[in-house]
């Protein structure tokens, strides 16, 4: 049973009353510190007014009596003022200087004028007292004031904010997940138990008692509901003539029917996961089988037969992948993936593979792209190929013998980004005006007459308009019955940076190795002739028990295990070879499967498969596995790092996975990488076995093939104790190691 998470309302509060103590306590700490800055101005103005009240006179009528002696007595009390870190008096006669004689810090300089007015005479200037007062201490003390008034108050909001939360869950949270485990038991039709919340009852109710009462009482008002119904149901029945009973067979139909349909709609993601293993599973007959003859000497006449099975194997695989498609995006499994690309290039690849279908068609493609359109754009790549796609493929699909344009325009533009306007234009049959405003919805197509010669499921249009949306756009259409179409969409587009090319591709294959585990008969066949074409060596399995038989007694380049196996499942069976020692743990093993939803690949990945090979197999995708699963030896990739792996973690898990599996290897590393070379001189065979262990199955994972074979070597060492073989790998563990974390940084930062 899913259970309703009471974290997400607890860590907002917790956060907003943090956030809302931490401005708080820095306003009032603020505060208070200018308050106290504005008392020290003032103590140390009051001080000045008293030097310059009571010691003023007394040190002219000393300066005037050259009386030296009580001028330092005056001075030194002077300098004993608070904050007084100096004072200088200068005269004709003297030079005198009190206190530190070069101050560090912030001063602040008071001069006095020391004017004598003798008896007699007018009055005589004798010269000038200097006191510098020492603001560094006053800031020191505003500092340690303020950091102990901003700690204890931080530590007290602190505390306060926990305490709320605390409380809040107390008195609403933990009710909130009562209420809605509740309301989905009723959901669920389970109307009998009542609502209770873990809590005494007042007599006093507050909001929370408000809302239970009112769920309650649904749960009562549709028990009354049922009740009433059924009552009214007896009643007619014994009352109905014929035709009442004719309206009842009609409503009880009716209700059947909607019935039937809740129940699909919420069935509808366990309808489709089945439907694609069970349509995909004869499909892969049907496609290998026709690929087969294909390959074989055949008749003109018997030729074109395999090619139209062929064909029409193909058309229902294109319709089966778009409703799944588009059940996916319904289901938000589809996340755009942020990648740098070039949509000029784009553009003109996704024309470059619709073009035979042009060809065939009659058709001529042409592309305008604006002047001012970036080199390079960062976003979406996938979004934008499917949709393009779509939309290029039905302005050929409907035009015949005429022209598809597709033309991209800068709207505006800067440092950042650029808001483009993409278009789709054909002269083909064009739209009624009745259906251009529900084209974009799904199953729907211009008419009966269109459909029934195109042919099409209705919702290419709509996977694009939701596409377009996610990536924050809008999209529409212009359109002429009879004149043709133009389909367009905008939106915002980042700009990028050039992209780095990709890996090398490998070398023609030699013969390998490979097992097939496959409980259909047909499915089995199908796999071997297109493996056994090609030159390779093929054994079958038909369940776990004779696929680990045969993984005992050979090594195997390549297992080709599907997933649903009688008994156990070809996942199970995939853990058992990895944890189990013998020829073929560290194969390669694919999962062919019907099963290719997001959410199911990552389970192979655990189980330690290296990827994906979909039902219907076909044959360049077979190729492009066996390339992958190929010796680095035999292709001429470099087994350091294998690239294709990576590769295949790409496009199943998509980028921003990819990143994150990465960052955990890299920081992996780091965490073992010294551990593991301080046990190396201490010939400590337990922590290196260990530390191997681990790190070998990290690397070998995700490619790191060269650093995972290096590892098994120490860790077959360490196993056997051969303190030699541990010395003789530290060198070249520390320059792999080195090679791997550079390599990871360059990914990373790429």
């Amino acid at each position: 049973m899913i259970r309703l998470r009471t974290d997400g309302l607890l860590r907002r509060l917790l956060l907003f009353i943090l956030l809302f103590s931490l401005c708080f306590t820095v306003l009032a700490s603020s505060v208070q510190l200018y308050f106290e800055y504005r008392r020290e101005m003032r103590d140390i103005e009051a001080r000045m007014a008293l030097i310059r009240a009571g010691y003023l006179a007394s040190l002219e009528r000393s300066l005037w009596d050259l009386d030296e002696a009580q001028l330092d007595t005056q001075l030194r009390g002077l300098v004993d003022f608070s904050d007084v870190a100096r004072v200088r008096l200068v005269s004709d006669d003297f030079q005198l200087l009190r206190g530190v004689a070069e101050p560090k810090g912030p001063l602040r300089i008071e001069r006095f004028p020391l004017d004598y007015q003798p008896p007699s005479g007018p009055a005589r200037h004798l010269g000038e007292l200097e006191v510098s007062i020492d603001l560094g201490a006053v800031h020191r003390r505003l500092y340690a004031t303020g950091l102990a008034s901003l700690l204890w108050m931080g530590v007290f909001l602190c505390g306060l904010a926990v305490a709320l939360s605390g409380l809040f869950y107390r008195l609403v949270t933990r009710h909130l997940q009562v209420m809605a485990e509740f309301a989905r038991r009723i959901g669920a039709g389970q109307w009998q138990e009542p609502l209770r919340l873990g809590r005494r009852t007042s007599t006093r109710p507050d909001e929370i008692d408000t809302v239970a009462n009112a769920l309650d009482d649904m749960r009562r008002a549709i028990l009354s509901d049922i009740e009433r119904r059924e009552r009214d149901r007896l009643a007619l029945q014994d009352k109905r003539d014929e035709l009442q009973a004719m309206v009842e067979r009609r409503t009880a139909s009716l209700a059947r029917a909607k019935d039937e349909a809740e129940a699909a709609n919420l069935a509808k993601s366990r309808f489709l996961a089945t439907m694609s293993h069970e349509l995909r599973t004869p499909l892969n007959g049907i496609l290998g089988m026709a690929e087969l003859l294909r390959g074989g000497r055949l008749e003109a006449a018997d030729r074109q037969r395999v090619e139209a099975l062929y064909k029409a194997g193909e058309g229902l695989l294109a319709i089966l992948n778009e409703v799944l498609y588009f059940a996916r995006l319904e289901e938000g499994e589809s996340r755009a993936e942020l990648v740098g690309f070039s949509l000029r290039q784009l553009c003109q690849e996704v024309l470059a593979l619709l073009e035979p279908m042009a060809r065939d068609n009659g058709d001529a493609l042409q592309l305008e792209i604006d002047e001012q359109l970036a080199e390079y754009q960062h976003g979406a790549e996938q979004y934008l190929r499917q949709v393009l796609s779509n939309l290029l493929a039905n302005a050929i699909k409907f035009t015949e013998h005429g022209q598809v344009r597709l033309a991209v325009q800068v709207l505006a533009s800067d440092q950042g980004s650029q808001r483009l306007r993409v278009s789709v234009s054909d002269n083909g049959i064009g739209i009624e005006p009745a259906v251009q405003a529900r084209v974009f919805d799904r199953f729907v197509q211009a008419s009966e007459a269109v459909a029934r010669r195109y042919g099409g499921t209705g919702l290419g249009l709509a996977i694009c308009k939701h596409l377009v949306e996610k990536l924050g756009g809008c999209i529409g259409l212009d359109s002429v019955q009879g004149q043709g179409s133009r389909f367009w969409f905008e939106l915002d587009m980042a700009r990028g940076q050039p992209v780095l090319a990709s890996s090398p591709a490998p070398s023609p294959l030699a013969s390998l190795d490979i097992l097939v585990v496959e409980d259909v008969a047909l499915n089995r066949e199908v796999a071997g002739g297109l493996l056994l074409r090609d030159g390779h060596r093929v054994s079958f399995a038909e369940d776990a028990g004779q696929a680990l038989q045969a993984c005992a007694q050979r090594r195997f380049d390549l297992i080709l295990l599907d997933v649903h196996l009688p008994g156990m499942s070809g996942v199970e069976l995939c853990r058992q070879l990895r944890a189990i020692p013998g020829p073929n743990r560290h194969s390669r093993v694919l999962a062919l499967t019907a099963g290719v939803q997001p959410g199911q690949v990552p389970g192979y990945l655990d189980a330690g498969m290296q990827g994906v090979l979909a039902k219907p197999l076909r044959l360049e995708n077979l190729r492009q596995a066996l390339a992958e699963a190929a010796p680095a030896e035999v292709t001429g990739v470099d087994a350091t790092i294998d690239w294709s792996l990576l590769g295949t973690h790409r496009s199943l898990l998509g980028e921003q996975k990819l990143q994150g599996l990465l960052k955990v290897l890299r920081q992996s590393l780091e965490q073992h990488a010294t551990a593991l070379a301080e046990a190396l001189p201490a010939q400590d065979f337990t922590e290196v076995l260990h530390l191997a262990h681990r790190l070998a199955g990290s690397c070998d994972s995700l490619g790191f093939s060269g650093l995972a074979a290096l590892l098994r070597r120490l860790e077959d060492a360490a196993r056997q104790h051969d303190e030699q073989a541990l010395k003789a790998l530290g060198e070249p563990l520390a320059t792999e190691l080195a090679q791997a974390r550079a390599t990871l940084e360059q990914l990373i930062q790429s």
